[in-house]
């Protein structure tokens, strides 16, 4: 098998087998680029306005994916709510627990956690467990005036 050398480049400035391997390394850098690029859609905080027409839904649940040291912390005393914990790393119990807490997929869910991180990683593995309605409500400090 004979590799041509790359036309662009003069035969005696580079290999071709280094062209080769530089472009290999650059496809693998491009696809591990593409593959850890994600939107903002799911980790963006929603808007008051949404939060509020979805707490007037009969059936709208609020999740609350803190850990058991956070509640403990800081109780959400305003307002009845569900408890899933979902970490950025590992969200296996929320996903074990969400047909039990949420059967209705069609329902409105408010995910909220301390600081909105977790609360959009949960509304990322709800929406792909096939919720419709995943609202990211932020953290503690953005769902207790509501």
């Amino acid at each position: 098998n004979y590799i041509q050398p790359c036309p662009t480049l003069p035969k005696n400035n580079i290999s071709s087998n280094k062209v080769i391997v530089i472009n290999a390394l650059l496809s693998r850098y491009l696809i591990l680029i593409m593959a850890t690029t994600t939107t903002t859609t799911t980790t963006s905080p929603t808007t008051l306005d949404q939060i509020k027409s979805a707490l007037k839904h009969p059936e709208v649940i609020i999740l609350d994916v803190r850990t058991k040291e956070e509640l403990d912390e800081a109780p959400l005393a305003s307002k009845p709510f569900k408890h899933a914990s979902c970490h950025l790393d590992d969200c296996s119990e929320l996903m074990s627990k969400a047909a039990e807490l949420m059967p209705n997929k069609e329902a409105p869910i408010i995910v909220f956690c301390r600081s909105g991180r977790r609360a959009g990683k949960a509304k990322e593995m709800l929406e792909g467990m096939g919720y419709t309605k995943v609202l990211n409500a932020g953290g503690l400090g953005d769902i207790e005036g509501l």
